[in-house]
């Protein structure tokens, strides 16, 4: 009956420890997912300065409108041309 028991408890704790490994599994599998639609991978969109012509990620980018500018001083110099001279 003894041997019956400890067979039992060695089932139970086998099948406990692949539970715990096939849930680590499905952890590491959903974040290497959420990894991936996350643009883990670097791809920014680029867009041009209106008032100097040089391209930059849109992530970088000081946006005003529809316009996109790489500093505030050039935001600055397209909304208001006449206070550079």
């Amino acid at each position: 009956m003894s041997l019956l028991i400890i067979r039992l408890l060695v089932f139970v704790l086998v099948f406990w420890a692949g539970w715990r490994l096939w849930q680590y599994w499905q952890g590491f599998q959903n974040q290497r997912v959420e990894d991936d639609q996350s643009g883990k991978d670097g791809h920014v969109s680029m867009v041009k300065c209106e008032q100097c012509g040089v391209h930059l990620p849109s992530n970088e980018a000081i946006q005003s409108g529809q316009h996109h500018f790489c500093c505030k001083e050039h935001r600055d110099e397209f909304k208001h041309p006449d206070a550079s001279d």
